[in-house]
Parts: structure tokens; C-alpha cells; sequence
């Protein structure tokens, strides 16, 4: 065989295997798009209030590094949201008027007033950290952090904000501020409530399982506060 033709073949064989390489790198790629978008159907099917999206990262290299980035940030929101939800569900605070604390905190009601204090502080910084990550500005700003190619950045942005997410962020944002001011008012009461019954403790006792106060003006003024409560 002659220079020419081995020359000729390896140049053929170099072209081949190129071939084979994009091919395999482009039906690669397609894959890896396809996946994506699957797992980007998958996210706007959960709930934000009560699901995680602590799934298993399917797709690879830059791929990858877009699905774990919208999973994680979504998954931190949830985290962070049903947390702050758990609080107002929280025994302790439910049962901060119950004759049971009553008997166990009361007349001073120390640690209840601690409890009800934390909570509050705790509540009110969790509910301002998911206020400030439902904006969109905030949303996009964690993925220029995570990614810096723009094909792949704006891949982030079409699966974390596809209409199915804005919608879920913004009816968030309704609920939070919401539940902000509703909690709020349950805090400020509470404590309320409980700076009366400690300014008053000479003119209440507890008996039969119930608060028995020396007069109705004090009894109304409690069945008032009690009230706010339940509404």
C-alpha cells in the first residue's frame, strides 16, 4: 500500500471517529435536555407548602449543575417555609392559655413569655429570609452564582420560573404576607393576655380545672382577649 493511501485512511479513520464523537456528544446533549425538562415537569407538579425537592439529580456535567441548583434552592424554600408553618402549629404556643400551663407557669408566667418571645423572633426572621427569596431578582441572582455559561443560566431560569413556579412563588408571597400580619396580631395578643394575667395574678385563681376571677370586669377583659385568639 502505498503513503498515500495510508495517509488517505488514517485521514478517513481521524474523520470517523470525529463523527462518531459528535454524534455520540450531540445525541449526549439531547438526552441530557430531554431529562431535564422531564425533571422540570416533575418539580412544578409539587407543592412548595408541603412537598420537597430533595430528588435525585438525573442529568450530568452542566446539566446537572442547573437541575442541582433549581432543586436545592427549592428545596431550601421548602424547608424554610414549612418550617415557619410549624411554629404557629406549634403545642407550646397553642397551649399557652391551657389550664395545664396555667398551672405549670403561672402566676408569672416566665417561660412562657420567653417561648412566646423566641417564637416570635424566630417566625417574623423566617418569613422575611421567604419573603426576600420569592423575588424574582433573588431567584436569578442564586443562579448566576451557580452557573456562569448563558446557554445553561438561562436553562435555570426557564425551569425555576416556568409559569407553573412564578405562579407557586407569587401565590407564596400572598400567603406570607398574609400569615405574617394574621401571626403577628396572635403573638401581640398573646402577649397581651399574658402581661394581664401577671398584672392581675392577685385577682385570679384557678379551681375545678377552670380561671375563676375576683370580678366581671376582669372576667370580661380575659373572655375579650381569649377571643382575639379565636378568631
Amino acid at each position: 500500500m502505498s503513503k498515500h493511501k495510508k495517509f488517505f485512511l488514517i485521514i478517513i479513520c481521524i474523520l470517523l471517529n470525529s463523527f462518531l464523537i459528535i454524534g455520540f456528544l450531540v445525541v449526549r446533549d439531547a438526552t441530557m435536555a430531554n431529562t431535564l425538562k422531564e425533571e422540570a415537569k416533575t418539580i412544578s407538579k409539587l407543592d412548595i407548602t408541603k412537598n420537597r425537592y430533595n430528588l435525585k439529580v438525573r442529568t450530568r456535567g452542566n446539566y446537572g449543575i442547573v437541575e442541582k441548583s433549581v432543586k436545592t434552592y427549592l428545596d431550601d424554600y421548602a424547608i424554610s417555609l414549612q418550617k415557619m408553618l410549624s411554629i404557629m402549629g406549634d403545642s407550646k404556643l397553642t397551649q399557652l392559655f391551657s389550664y395545664n400551663n396555667y398551672v405549670k407557669d403561672g402566676p408569672e408566667f416566665k417561660e412562657s413569655l420567653t417561648y412566646l418571645q423566641a417564637a416570635k423572633e424566630e417566625f417574623n426572621s423566617q418569613i422575611d429570609q421567604l419573603l426576600v427569596n420569592s423575588e424574582e431578582d433573588v431567584i436569578r441572582a442564586y443562579g448566576k452564582e451557580k452557573i456562569s455559561n448563558t446557554h445553561y443560566y438561562d436553562l435555570y431560569v426557564d425551569m425555576i420560573l416556568s409559569d407553573s413556579m412564578k405562579k407557586q412563588f407569587s401565590d407564596a408571597k400572598v400567603f406570607l404576607s398574609q400569615i405574617k400580619v394574621e401571626a403577628n396580631e396572635v403573638f401581640e395578643v398573646s402577649g397581651e393576655l399574658l402581661n394581664f394575667l401577671i398584672v392581675n395574678k392577685d385577682f385570679w385563681k384557678l379551681e375545678e380545672g377552670e380561671i375563676r376571677f375576683q370580678t366581671e370586669a376582669l372576667y370580661n377583659q380575659y373572655n375579650l382577649y381569649v377571643s382575639k385568639l379565636s378568631q
